[in-house]
């Protein structure tokens, strides 16, 4: 599991250093750095994918898509580095940035490793595995093996599609639903009668079947909702079902609404992702009335309780509410959950990358609110008032 990220010269940022929790959410105004620091994760992950001789880092491909170099690099400073570490290891890599407009990667210049036994400095490099040099140790291996794990859930998705992509990679990430999440009712369907972790079970629901577990978790969003997955006989597609009520009739997602169908591979992913497995989750909010967004916020923190590491960028202070109820509740431990406002970078009191991090007591109290961490509704109720 990440417990710390540090980004040098990549788009907004000249440095970053940004310590990270199982539960990680990240806010603030558009524009200031949040997608920034996931797309670091995912620059990663997809280089690492992508095959396991490259020496390069590629800006576009399934997770994320970047453009040109001269587009993702700071423009007042020089080569990109982007540095990872867990309670193993350190790895950090670095990457050329000469050639800014034909290339659509950046080569990997250097590589450097810390861990208990080792303090390790790579240059010149023409033989890598898994973007590291064949003498990098277990601990720097580990760590990199988490890294390619990563599920992506992206802000938009396939929603009320007819029908449901299977995975085509031969060695696909274990739960990875997909950018747009058409990977969910593929991997619903193939894990329908499995047990799920009892970390990551509905208190409610004493079964422990995927099926059940969804069914449960779904209901909490949307009641008495239910879920089915069915494959299309001669093809490589699936058919996606969703009711409200055991009476009720199996509907297609187009006919039953975005809001439980952008909720489905979020369960999906959560309930399946393995122990230490990264989720990072772009907009969990999106379509959700305000009580779904805050049981999202909840579910998502059951997840984190449960081992999987769950990184959430928001604009939702429902969802940030859900995560505060559920320390509140005693599902998450305040010390599993990192808050993190990103305000403008000229804002004095945030620092150098404009980075502020509220912190959470037992209770789900935040030791600050800064301007324009949510509180547009006070402002604007206030107005209405005539408080100004």
């Amino acid at each position: 599991m990440l417990t710390q990220i540090a980004i040098k010269n990549f788009k907004c940022f000249d440095t970053l250093m940004l310590p990270l929790a199982p539960l990680t959410l990240m806010t603030g105004f558009n524009a200031a750095g949040k997608s920034t620091t996931l797309q670091s994760i995912l620059l990663i992950a997809q280089s690492l994918r992508s095959g396991n001789r490259s020496t390069e880092l590629l800006l576009n491909g399934p997770l994320t898509h970047l453009g040109s170099p001269g587009e993702v690099i700071h423009p007042e400073h020089g080569d990109i580095a982007f540095a990872f570490e867990d309670d193993r290891a350190e790895v950090e890599w670095t990457f050329k940035t000469e050639d800014r407009s034909r290339r659509m990667a950046l080569l990997i210049s250097q590589v450097l490793i810390n861990d208990q036994a080792n303090r390790l400095q790579f240059s010149n490099l023409s033989d890598l595995y898994m973007l590291l040099p064949p003498e990098a140790p277990e601990t720097a291996r580990q760590l990199v093996n988490d890294l390619s794990q990563t599920i992506f859930i992206s802000a938009v998705r396939m929603g009320t599609a007819d029908v449901f992509p299977a995975p085509e990679d031969p060695i696909s990430v274990h739960a990875d639903v997909g950018v747009q999440g058409g990977f969910a009712p593929w991997w619903f369907q193939q894990f329908l009668d499995d047990d799920v972790d009892k970390p990551r079970c509905h208190p409610a629901d004493s079964a422990t079947s995927l099926r059940r577990q969804f069914n449960a978790w779904a209901n909490e969003l949307f009641p008495a909702a239910e879920g089915n997955a069915l494959s299309i006989d001669k093809t490589n597609l699936m058919r996606l079902e969703l009711r409200i009520g055991e009476a009720g009739e199996w509907r297609r997602p187009s006919n039953i609404g975005y809001g439980l169908t952008y909720a489905f591979p979020i369960i999906v992913a959560g309930l399946l992702a393995k122990p230490g497995q990264i989720l990072i989750i772009d907009s969990p909010e999106a379509h959700l009335h305000p009580l779904g967004q805050s049981k999202m916020g909840r579910f998502l923190a059951y997840i984190a309780a449960a081992g999987v590491q769950v990184l959430i960028e928001t604009h939702s202070d429902h969802i940030l509410n859900g995560i505060r109820l559920a320390v509140r509740d005693q599902v998450i431990d305040p010390r599993k959950v990192a808050v993190y406002f990103f305000g403008h970078a000229v804002d004095a009191v945030a620092g150098p990358a404009g980075v502020v991090s509220p912190e959470l007591d037992a209770q789900g109290n935040l030791s600050e609110w800064p301007e324009g961490f949510f509180d547009q509704t006070e402002k604007d109720l206030a107005r209405l008032a005539g408080w100004e």
